[in-house]
C-alpha cells in the first residue's frame, strides 16, 4: 500500500504523535513565542487591549498553533503548555509597558484538569507584576462544555481578584449561547465567520445585530474578530460594536503595537458630531449598593415619590435595577415583607437589565428600547459611559427627541431633493470646527443653468438638479461626508473621506457622461443651445458643466461656518471663470487646479492668491 497523501488526516496524526519529543524539548527550552494582536475601541479609535497568541518555532511543523496545541493534547502536555503560554504572555506584556487589557486564551479542559486553576493563574500573573484587573480570561470553545458548575466556580474566584471573563468564537461551537447564559461574561467574541463579508450578507448582519442587542441587555461587551476590510469595519462601526479585532488594525506581533495604523472606517460618522447621543438624555440618579436591604430601598422610594427606578451599582459597574411598582407589588403579597425586607436588594433586582452605551445615537437607542412587544413609555433604562454607570434614561424622552429631530430636519430640508439645507450644513461645519476635526468643504454649482431653464423650462431644470443630487449621494460616503442642498442649483458637501479628490472627480466625470440625456438630440449633437443673454441678445451656450470650489479647513484656519462661506466665495469665483468642468482648491494662499492635475496625473498647477484677487 502506498504512503498516505501529504495532507491526509492519517499522516497528520502520525506527525502529531511523532512531535511529542520535540514538543517537550521546546517547552523545556522556552522556545514557545507569545504574539500580541491589538483590540480596538471604535469610539476612541485607539488600542484598548491585546489578545495573546502563541506560536512554535518558525522552522518547525509545530509553528502553527493548531498543530502545537493538538500535539500537546495527544502527548498529555496540554495543561502545562497552557500555563507556559500564560507565563510567557505575562512576562512580555509587562516588559512592553503598554496600557490596556490582556486577553489570555484558556481551554476549559485546562480548568477542569488542574485542581486549582484559579490560584495557579493568579500566582503566574503576580510573579511578574501583572495586575489582575488588566487580565481577561478568554475561554476557547475547543470541546463541549459539560461541568458548568466547576467552570463557573473557577471564573468566580478569578472575578473576585479583578479578572474579567470573555467567551471566544461565539457562534462557532455547539454551546456558546449556553456558556454565555451560565457564565455571564464581561466580553463575548463573535466568530470571524459572521464578520467576513458582513457588508454584503444581510443574514450575517442580523446575526451580529442580535448578538449585540443581547450583549447590551446582559451588560456584556461584544467584540468582532477577523475584521479584514474597510467595508466590514464600516458596517460594524455603524452597528455600534464595542470592540474590533483583525488584520485591518494589526497582525499578531512579538511587541504589542501602541499606535494604531490609520483606518478611515473607524472615523466617526460625520452625522454623529451633530447627533443627539444617549448620554445627552441621562439623568443622574444616586445608585444603591448591592448589599442595601430591601426595606431600605423601599424607604427610598417612599421618600422620593417621583422616583420610578433605582440603579444597583457596585464599584461603578451597573448590576441591575429595582423598579418601584414591581417592588411594592412584591411586598404587598402575604408574608413577602417578612421574607424579603432583610434580604439584600439583589434578591429583587431586575437582571439582566438593558444597558445603553452613552455614545449610541438616539435612533439606535430607540430600536433597543422598543424591542419589547409593549414597551412602557415611562420605563427607565441604565446609560453607561466607558462601561460605568452614568445615569438613567426614559423611553419617552428618546421618542420625543427623535420626533423633534425629524420635524426640524423636515423643516430645514430642501423640498425638491429632501437633502439638508443651509442650517444643517452650517451646523455640521461649526461642530467639526468645535471638535477640531479636519474637513474639506466643496461647493458644487451648475454652469449655464439659467439658459438651460430658459430653453427647457423649470420642470426639466428640476430633473437636472435631482440628477446631480443623486450623483452626490451615490459618490460620497453616507458616514463620513455630508451632502447639503443650499438652494437652486447649488450644493455643498462637507467631506472627511480620505479619497475626497477621487470622489469629486468621479462626480464630474459621471455628470459629463450623462448630461446629454437632458437635451434634445439636436442640442446634444451640437453640444450647445441658443438662449437670450442678460442684454437680450441671442447667444450660444455650451451643455451644462459643473464648477467645484473647495477649501481645506486645516490650511485656512477655519473659525466658523460664516468664515468658511466668505473664503469659499472667492474660490467659487475663480472656478466659474474656467471653461467646462472645474475643480479648484484653496490651499494656504494659493489656488490649486485639481482637475487639471487629475487629467495630467501630475503635480497640480499653482496660481498665486494675489493673481486670483486681481482677476476678480
Amino acid at each position: 500500500m502506498s504512503d498516505p497523501r501529504p495532507d491526509s488526516p492519517t499522516l497528520r496524526l502520525r506527525r502529531l504523535d511523532a512531535s511529542a519529543l520535540e514538543l517537550a524539548e521546546l517547552m523545556r527550552e522556552g522556545r514557545v513565542t507569545s504574539l500580541f494582536q491589538p483590540i480596538v475601541d471604535p469610539r476612541s479609535r485607539g488600542v484598548c487591549g491585546y489578545e495573546a497568541l502563541t506560536r512554535g518555532p518558525s522552522d518547525s511543523w509545530l509553528h502553527a498553533p493548531q498543530n502545537l496545541f493538538e500535539a500537546a493534547r495527544r502527548a498529555g502536555l496540554k495543561v502545562e503548555l497552557d500555563f507556559l503560554c500564560m507565563q510567557n504572555a505575562f512576562k512580555r506584556f509587562v516588559a512592553a509597558r503598554v496600557s490596556g487589557q490582556l486577553f489570555i486564551n484558556v481551554s476549559p479542559d485546562t480548568i477542569y484538569e488542574h485542581p486549582n486553576f484559579a490560584q495557579r493563574f493568579v500566582d503566574l500573573a503576580s510573579s511578574v507584576g501583572m495586575p489582575m484587573d488588566r487580565c481577561v480570561i478568554e475561554l476557547t470553545e475547543e470541546s463541549l462544555l459539560e461541568d458548568y458548575d466547576r467552570l463557573r466556580s473557577a471564573m468566580q474566584r478569578l472575578r473576585e481578584v479583578g479578572c474579567a471573563i470573555a467567551i471566544d468564537d461565539l457562534g462557532a461551537g455547539s454551546s456558546g449561547l449556553r456558556t454565555w447564559s451560565e457564565l455571564k461574561p464581561d466580553y463575548v467574541k463573535i466568530d470571524r465567520y459572521f464578520v467576513t463579508g458582513i457588508d454584503a450578507d444581510a443574514t450575517k448582519l442580523e446575526f451580529v445585530r442580535s448578538m449585540l442587542d443581547m450583549g447590551r441587555a446582559m451588560g456584556c461587551r461584544v467584540i468582532a474578530e477577523g475584521v479584514e476590510t474597510e467595508r466590514e469595519c464600516r458596517e460594524l462601526v455603524d452597528l455600534g460594536l464595542d470592540r474590533l479585532q483583525g488584520h485591518l488594525f494589526g497582525r499578531p506581533s512579538s511587541t504589542p503595537a501602541v499606535a494604531l495604523q490609520q483606518v478611515e472606517s473607524l472615523d466617526r460618522s460625520i452625522v454623529t458630531y451633530t447627533a443627539l447621543l444617549a448620554e445627552h438624555i441621562a439623568t443622574y440618579v444616586p445608585p444603591v449598593p448591592p448589599d442595601m436591604r430591601v426595606t431600605e430601598v423601599a424607604d427610598l422610594f417612599r421618600d422620593n415619590p417621583e422616583q420610578l427606578t433605582l440603579p444597583i451599582v457596585q464599584e461603578g459597574r451597573p448590576l441591575g435595577v429595582v423598579r418601584r411598582e414591581r417592588l411594592f407589588d412584591l411586598l404587598a403579597k402575604p408574608l413577602h415583607p417578612e421574607i424579603f425586607n432583610k434580604k439584600p436588594v439583589t434578591a429583587v433586582m431586575e437582571t439582566p437589565t438593558l444597558l445603553i452605551d452613552g455614545q449610541l445615537r438616539l435612533e439606535q437607542v430607540s430600536r433597543l428600547v422598543t424591542q419589547k412587544s409593549r414597551p412602557r413609555l415611562t420605563e427607565e433604562f441604565v446609560i453607561t459611559k466607558d462601561g460605568r454607570y452614568h445615569g438613567l434614561g426614559q423611553t419617552i424622552d428618546v421618542l420625543r427627541l427623535i420626533t423633534e429631530q425629524q420635524l426640524q430636519s423636515a423643516k430645514h430640508s430642501n423640498p425638491l431633493t429632501l437633502l439638508p439645507g443651509n442650517a444643517a450644513v452650517r451646523s455640521s461645519i461649526d461642530k467639526l470646527i468645535e471638535v477640531r476635526k479636519r474637513f474639506i468643504v466643496a461647493y458644487f454649482d451648475l454652469d449655464s443653468f439659467k439658459p438651460y431653464n430658459d430653453v427647457y423650462g423649470y420642470a426639466h431644470g428640476d430633473q437636472v438638479i435631482l440628477h446631480l443630487a443623486g450623483l452626490l449621494k451615490e459618490h460620497f460616503s453616507a458616514r463620513l461626508d455630508f451632502v447639503g442642498h443650499v438652494g437652486g442649483d447649488d450644493f455643498l458637501v462637507v467631506m472627511r473621506s480620505a479619497d475626497w479628490r477621487e470622489r469629486v472627480v468621479n462626480v464630474l466625470n459621471r455628470f459629463s457622461e450623462t448630461v446629454a440625456a437632458f437635451y434634445s438630440p439636436e442640442h446634444a449633437s451640437a453640444k450647445s443651445i441658443t438662449a437670450t443673454d442678460r442684454d437680450g441678445r441671442p447667444r450660444k451656450y455650451p451643455l451644462l458643466t459643473l464648477s467645484v470650489a473647495a477649501l481645506d479647513s486645516e490650511t485656512i484656519g477655519a473659525t466658523s461656518a460664516d468664515a468658511v462661506a466668505q473664503l469659499l466665495a472667492h474660490v467659487k469665483k475663480y472656478a466659474k471663470q474656467q471653461t467646462g468642468n472645474s475643480f479648484v482648491l484653496r490651499s494656504d494662499d494659493r489656488i490649486v487646479d485639481l482637475l487639471a492635475a487629475a487629467r495630467r496625473a501630475s503635480q497640480a498647477d499653482m496660481l498665486p492668491m494675489e493673481q486670483l484677487m486681481n482677476s476678480a
